[in-house]
């Protein structure tokens, strides 16, 4: 049976939404994970404290669909004209975005942690935490930390120099993980019909949308480094968690171009073998397997970087709203 690729779709979209609506409690609680919340540690605070604002920026994205007798699609999307000075720019113009609107919601953020053996404990047992990520089944991503400060991560459980931290300042102490996406790809596989002669025509399909998104888990299981969440230690042993599991996109467009990759691209060229060796085998062709080939697709998104920085900003917005109104609903 011989089977024909029907050729790829390329679409841009760009969806400029209705303005911000008010959240309600129903929708809060369907965008986050549940059971989040033990003892409200915010109850009656004024105050709390974030030892860590970390912002997690997707550079290049890999998806893979398969369809049993048909073939697969892969698609690697790369976003280009943005470096390291306006990602650190981004995460520290969020830190101060947040910390202005918990203080307009009665929380003043305080540096309370900082000098205590709980932090320093906390700053070590986090030492080696990487901030480059590649994986060639996820893709490639650079994480920043709000005012250069340590990169911390709080453990989902109420043990540990989080909790301890939490029950000696006597209010909420937390750390914040966002992870920035810049593409979604939408992929289809259809199974044609045979003709009088055995041949079959298959439809493979692929659209890409450059559109901002603040995203859940991507690399499914992972307990952290990936993902939107929070995680506050509280006075006696309580705890607050909220843990995105909707996608939050952007009202503003950013790309500057959007075009089909015909090699890899100069940014990508550092990461390790993983992410080489898959784009190189599709450069190549040597990925090829019943039906693959001409579904394998790179894309190349030249970002405007004060528009990604604006989109960017946008969504992120959205979050603080979101989180807000998680903790002041589950506190």
């Amino acid at each position: 049976m011989k089977t024909k690729l029907l050729t790829l779709i390329l679409s841009i979209f760009c969806s400029l939404a209705a303005g911000a609506q008010q959240i309600d409690e129903k929708t809060v609680k369907k965008a986050f994970a549940v059971k989040g919340t033990h003892r409200a540690p915010f109850k009656n605070a004024t105050e709390a404290c974030l030892t860590s604002v970390n912002l997690q920026f997707k550079l290049g994205t890999r998806q893979e669909q398969e369809k049993r007798g048909v073939g697969n699609v892969i698609t690697w999307g790369f976003l280009e004209g943005i470096d390291d000075t306006l990602m650190q720019e981004i995460t520290d113009e969020y830190y101060k975005m947040l910390s202005e609107k918990l203080k307009a919601h009665g929380i003043a953020l305080s540096d309370a942690y900082k000098g205590t053996e709980q932090y320093q404990k906390l700053v070590d047992n986090n030492a080696d935490l990487s901030r480059e990520v590649e994986k060639k089944n996820w893709g490639v991503s650079k994480i920043f930390t709000a005012n250069n400060a340590p990169y911390i991560e709080f453990p989902v459980g109420m043990m540990g120099a989080h909790s301890s931290l939490g029950n000696k300042l006597k209010i909420p102490v937390g750390m914040v993980f966002v992870t920035v996406d810049f593409i979604t790809i939408n992929q289809d596989i259809k199974k044609g019909v045979s003709n009088l002669w055995g041949e079959r025509t298959d439809k493979f399909e692929t659209s890409i949308e450059p559109i901002i998104s603040v995203v859940p888990t991507t690399q499914g299981g992972k307990m952290k480094g990936d993902g939107s969440y929070a995680r506050f230690a509280g006075n006696n042993w309580g705890f607050c968690n909220p843990n995105l599991i909707w996608s939050l996109a952007s009202d503003v467009p950013y790309a500057a171009t959007l075009k089909s990759a015909e090699g890899m691209p100069e940014s990508m060229k550092k990461f390790k073998s993983a992410v080489l060796g898959d784009m190189a085998a599709i450069f190549s062709k040597g990925l090829v397997k019943s039906g693959r080939g001409a579904a394998e697709n790179t894309f190349l998104i030249q970002a405007d970087p004060q528009a990604y920085k604006k989109a960017a900003l946008n969504a992120l917005d959205k979050y603080n709203d979101f989180l807000i109104s998680y903790i002041k609903i589950n506190n």
